[in-house]
């Protein structure tokens, strides 16, 4: 990899996690097109976010992903915020131009185009159950309220988090239902539920559970898990042994990735480049 001083920089702020795929995602894309852009990960802690937006402001970057835990931090950060990233509460995508950070969200987007390629259908009409109020809960909670779900559950362990989410939904008359992330609760719900998406953390670490058996699952619902790994969560395991349909977050870091190197770089994404260079990164697959 080169760079001087007309190549163009992006970065990635947050968990270790994404600095091996986003990289890869990104990096792959701008060889296909033949651009002299690069997209470096950097670790970043909330409490230094602030002085990283600073410092790639000064270092002339193109722009910025923010990964877990940043995206609802952010929004206190930018300088201005587009009216999607503002209504999902969330920013995982900055553009920095003319010194001025603008704030954008794709994670909707993304996890939209991902039940499309993973499930093969829409959530319109469907009941969905979000486990997680941060930042990408609320992105995806919100996104199919607008896409046109019958019913949005959110649980979480802190109560106070989910009522931002359940004033933008109840805005669309989308039924909202709010829950705490506890077995018991989550055991009456899943019975009467088409979609399960895990937007915690749980997952990211070996170990991980959310305790959910396999009894809990109805073998007709289907299983989004936003963390993505080459090994299945256990929460993927779990429910596709009980006759859930799963997938992982591979595909909607894939497109909302793609959304955001369109911001970026005002060109077309080219998809498959960026759906092979992700799996060769995630699961040791050939390019």
């Amino acid at each position: 990899m080169h760079i001087d001083g007309s190549t163009k920089i992006v970065g990635v702020f947050g968990a270790p996690i994404a600095h091996t795929a986003s990289p890869a995602l990104h990096n792959a894309a701008f060889d296909a097109l033949k651009m002299n852009w690069r997209y470096l990960a950097f670790h970043v802690d909330p409490p230094n976010l602030r002085s990283a937006l600073d410092g790639a402001r000064d270092m002339s970057f193109v722009g910025v992903n923010l990964t877990v835990p940043h995206k609802i931090l952010a929004l206190e950060l930018v300088d201005s915020i587009d009216a999607e990233a503002r209504r999902l509460g969330a920013v995982n995508t900055v553009v920095i131009e003319k010194r001025k950070l603008r704030g954008f969200n794709t994670d909707g987007y993304g996890f939209i185009e991902a039940v499309k390629e993973d499930f093969n259908c829409s959530v319109k009409g469907k009941r969905v159950l979000v486990l997680g109020a941060g930042g990408a809960g609320r992105g995806i909670a919100v996104k199919c309220a607008w896409e046109g779900a019958s019913r949005i559950s959110v649980a979480n362990r802190t109560a106070a988090k989910i009522e931002p989410i359940a004033r933008e939904i109840r805005l669309t008359k989308v039924e909202f239902r709010a829950l705490p992330l506890d077995v018991d609760a989550l055991a009456r719900e899943m019975r009467n539920v088409d979609l399960i998406v895990n937007a915690t953390s749980v997952g990211l670490k070996d170990g991980d559970s959310l305790g959910l058996g396999a009894g809990l699952f109805p073998a007709r619902v289907h299983v989004y898990d936003t963390v993505y790994g080459p090994a299945p969560t256990e929460l993927l395991r779990v429910a596709e042994g009980a006759g859930a349909k799963v997938a992982n977050g591979l595909s909607m870091l894939l497109h909302q990735g793609a959304k955001a190197f369109e911001i970026w770089t005002k060109r077309k994404a080219p998809l498959a480049v960026m759906r092979r260079a992700l799996r060769a990164a995630i699961r040791g697959e050939k390019t």
